[in-house]
């Protein structure tokens, strides 16, 4: 199989994944508007490694360690409670424009804090988990190891590339809001954080939520 339709292939997964609305989605949109590009694109680089992480586990079958029912209350639980934590951290923040101070050490804190962030936020949702098994499989078609490490990769960068897109309309739209607006976004955003933080804590006790997973990146 050509290399030119596999990329494109890997293109085309990796579209569907970045129009696939959860709680990143919602995170790296409020993170834009308020914070700015630059702080927004490093949570995106964040989010993006914890991805690759979670393709590596996948890829050499330690994913199985997940598959259990106990193992997915406990992913559940715990990914719910990070998520409802940074849903509390986001709704009751209030955004006050001001002057940026520029120091080498602020940007540095700066940029360590949104991959962090960015990072835990991502892999603690159990949805992206089970997601990233689905391009895994698809991979394994390929005959080539070489083609499913470029199958892979072209999801991961067009996945990574339209989330650089979403900082940067997201940046531009802040132009046109005032503080108390961005503040009311931020009220929005963290509710439905907790929302979905609630959710993936009590799901996989309902009845018949052995798939937790609905709640994708």
């Amino acid at each position: 199989m050509g290399v030119f339709h596999i990329i494109t292939q890997g293109i085309l997964f990796g579209l569907t994944l970045s129009f696939m609305v959860g709680p990143a989605f919602f995170k790296l949109i409020q993170t834009s508007i308020s914070q700015g590009f630059r702080s927004s694109s490093h949570l995106a680089l964040g989010i993006s490694l914890s991805d690759i992480i979670m393709v590596f586990i996948a890829w050499y079958g330690l994913s199985s360690v997940f598959e259990t029912r106990e193992a997915q209350k406990i992913i559940s639980v715990i990914g719910g409670i990070v998520i409802i934590i940074f849903g509390l951290y986001t709704a009751n923040k209030r955004h006050i424009s001001a002057a940026p101070h520029r120091s080498l050490i602020n940007e540095n804190k700066i940029r360590l804090k949104y991959l962090g962030q960015g990072f835990l936020f991502n892999i603690a949702n159990p949805g992206t988990w089970f997601f990233w098994l689905i391009p895994i499989g698809l991979a394994n078609a390929y005959s080539k190891h070489s083609e499913q490490i470029i199958f892979l990769i072209s999801i991961l960068l067009t996945n990574l590339t339209m989330d650089i897109i979403k900082c940067a309309i997201s940046n531009e739209l802040k132009k046109f809001l005032t503080d108390n607006v961005i503040t009311i976004i931020n009220r929005v955003v963290g509710t439905i954080l907790i929302v979905f933080g609630v959710y993936l804590a009590l799901s996989s006790f309902l009845p018949e939520s052995g798939n937790i997973i609905n709640s994708i990146h």
